[in-house]
């Protein structure tokens, strides 16, 4: 499953931010925490936006998002990483 989510600043936060919901939840079931890997890097070295993807190999689900930092891609994969959970068959 692939699914991609990009940051920007008019989203609404919740009160906890996507990765710490996604550890949560995968802790309340006993598994592995997920990976964070940048996939690429794109623009000017003042205006980068990263690319990066979140992999929780133990259920075989990846997820990427966008971000201008690093920190803000790992949030925008966690994000779409929820939103592939939520929708998974119960």
């Amino acid at each position: 499953l692939y699914d991609q989510v990009e940051i920007n600043p008019d989203m609404q936060a919740n009160t906890k931010d996507a990765k710490t919901q996604l550890q949560e939840w995968l802790q309340a079931r006993k598994k592995k925490l997920p990976e964070y890997r940048v996939i690429q890097t794109l623009g000017a070295a003042h205006q980068q936006t990263f690319e990066v993807e979140c992999e929780i190999a133990e259920l075989g689900l990846r997820a990427r998002g966008l971000g201008h930092s690093r920190r803000a891609g790992e949030q925008a994969a966690a994000q779409a990483m929820m939103d592939i959970i939520r929708n998974l068959p119960t």
